[in-house]
Order: structure tokens, then sequence, then C-alpha cells
């Protein structure tokens, strides 16, 4: 049975997330049925590229009661991770985001001690954790609960705040009334359209994502298109183009979580140490880190796509080493990277690496 009945006090459930670690509070209703056809005509129109996992359960993502049918509203928080920038080792090269220690066992762990504590209060509480760890539209949910609006990013943002916090959500069987506002929006502003250098946005809001730089150096598995590869500058992982120019950026007030701060295995390790481990060592210096993600061969063609696009004269012994790698995906990456310093290399074996 839900708790509906009890009404549970929104402002002590609020309070209570906010104790475990996030900043601000609002609630969604679990079902948004009016973003169900812009879903599934981003969806078909493939801008999800190779992420399957977005095309599955859309029923799912429009409304949170396919999954959990006791839901009666979702509670959804944000946590901020903006913190001074960094120069060392790899932090320029990585977006401010994924600099910390991965964000969803922290958040995740932070919103699970929410539902216990919630759940101590007011025995019977049903909930549901999620910190990108399930089919949900977190943004939409975040803009219905009057947390900001969706840029033409497609990001989330604040008026105050920016866009560089994190979502996470509290899915429970309370039936609290949602809290809109009426922020505003980005009027005629197109600062972030303007700012991607491999024009990912098909149109304002609406993301291509098999050009976004954040999607290829991350989600992409095997070569990426040599077309795109100049596009993507000095970004190893991630980008924050879209947002650095933002004007909301700029003036934001949120403070980011020292425990998102940034972690030795980024500010200790160079581009030319990065090129250089094998797979043993990549996952020992990466563990508990978002870099984790696209695994060695993903991380190191990035890296040497960085290198080709930058000044690292001091990496190209790293390179040249790289063209006999098991990988076929660096090895080709790595013969196209001298290539672009003007050096020849022929002789390398580039079959099998994939599109």
């Amino acid at each position: 049975m839900g708790m509906s009945a009890s009404r549970p006090s929104l402002d002590l459930a609020v309070d209570t997330l906010r104790r475990a670690g996030f900043d601000e509070v609002g609630v969604a209703p679990p079902a948004l049925p009016e973003h169900r056809d812009d879903l599934l005509r981003w969806m078909e129109s493939g801008y999800a590229a190779s992420m399957d996992w977005l095309r599955r359960h859309p029923e799912v993502r429009v409304d949170l009661r396919e999954r959990f049918p006791w839901a009666a509203s979702i509670l959804v928080a944000t946590r901020a991770y903006r913190h001074p920038r960094r120069t060392e080792g790899l932090a320029p090269f990585v977006s401010t985001y994924a600099q910390g220690v991965d964000y969803h066992d922290l958040l995740l762990g932070r919103m699970k001690d929410a539902g216990r504590a919630l759940e101590e209060r007011w025995p019977g509480l049903r909930w549901h954790a999620y910190v990108d760890t399930g089919p949900a539209l977190e943004r939409q949910l975040a803009e219905a609960a009057g947390l900001g609006w969706r840029a033409k990013n497609g990001l989330l943002l604040h008026p105050r705040h920016g866009s560089r916090f994190f979502l996470a959500l509290l899915v429970t069987d309370v039936e609290w009334d949602p809290t809109p506002q009426n922020w505003g929006s980005c009027g005629s502003c197109r600062a972030c359209q303007a700012a991607c250098p491999t024009e990912a946005f098909v149109e304002p809001g609406v993301l291509d994502a098999g050009r976004c730089i954040s999607y290829l150096t991350i989600e992409h598995r095997g070569s990426i298109a040599p077309e795109l590869r100049p596009a993507m500058g000095q970004w190893l992982f991630g980008c924050d183009l879209c947002q650095t120019a933002c004007p909301f950026d700029h003036r934001a007030s949120t403070e980011g979580d020292p425990e998102l701060s940034p972690t030795d295995p980024v500010v200790s390790t160079s581009l030319q140490e990065l090129l250089r481990l094998d797979e043993k060592s990549f996952r020992k210096r990466f563990g508990g880190t978002p870099l984790l993600r696209p695994k060695r061969e993903g991380l190191v063609r990035n890296a040497l796509i960085v290198v080709a696009n930058g000044e690292h004269e001091d990496c190209l012994p790293a390179v040249r080493a790289l063209l006999e790698d098991p990988s076929a995906v660096i090895r080709e990456t790595a013969q196209w990277c001298l290539r672009r310093w003007g050096e020849e290399a022929d002789r390398v074996d580039t079959r099998r690496a994939k599109d």
C-alpha cells in the first residue's frame, strides 16, 4: 500500500536529501507523456548513435509507473561538480564533471542513504534510487520539478547555478504535488550551438550524439571517423565547450562538491604516460574513475587524437610504439596521428579496426 494516506512531510524529505549531500530538491510526477513523441522521433532519427540502451524501454522513460506501478512522485535532486580548472596532468583534456570519482557510485550511495533514512522515519515507504542507472528522462523530470529549464544544448540550466551539476532521482510511493517554477528560457541566445566544433546540434535542443565529442570520446567503440578527428581538438574525455559558452555558466554561484574534486589519476598522469599504459596498468590507474568507461582502447585512441591536434611532440616516441599495439583501432589511430605530424607509417597493419 502506498504512503498517500499518511502524506509524509515534503519539507522533511527535502531536508533529508540535503543532509545526504544534495543541493536543490524538487518533486516531479512519475509520468511525462508530453515528451513521448519527441523521444521516439529522436531515437528513430538515429541520433542515439550506437547507444542501444537508450532505445530500450521508451515506455518506462516516459512513465516510471511501467517499472514501478506504485510510483506516485519523484524526488529530483541536484549536486554541483563545479571546481577551479586544473592544469596538471590530464586535467586540461578532461571534462570537468569527469575529473573526480565516479559520480554514479558516490551519488547513488547518498540517495540510497536518504531513502533508508526516509523509510526509517516512515515505515512502509517504497522507494527506488536512480543516478543514470536506469531508463528515466532525468532532465525532463528535473524541469518538471522546477529545478531549471532544458537549455538549447539539451542540458538542464538553472539561472543561478548554471548547468554543472548532476541529477539524482528517488522514485517514491508518496503523492506529493509537483513543484514547478517558471524560471525562463535561453531566449535568443545560441552561444552553445555556435561553440560546437563538430556541429552536433541538429537544431536547438536536439543533439546528434554521433557527432558529439562527449559521445565520441566516451561511448563510441572502434575507430572514430577521420573527418571528425581534427574538430575534436584537445578533448580526451568528454567536452565542456557548449557549457563554457553559456552566459549562465559564467555567473553560476554554486560551489562544487569537494568529493568530486579532481583525483590523483587525473592530475598526476601525463599524456605520455597514458600512451604507455598496458591493459593491467590502465585498469589499476583509472579504476573507480569515469575514465575507465571507454576502456584502454578508447582512451588511448582519444589520446592519439589529442596528440595529433596539439603541440605534443614529446609524445611521438610513445605514439610510434603504439604502431605495434595489439589493438587494430589503436594502430590505425597511431598511424593517422603520425601522418598528421608529417611522418609516414604505411607498414602498419590496420586490419580489424572497426568503423
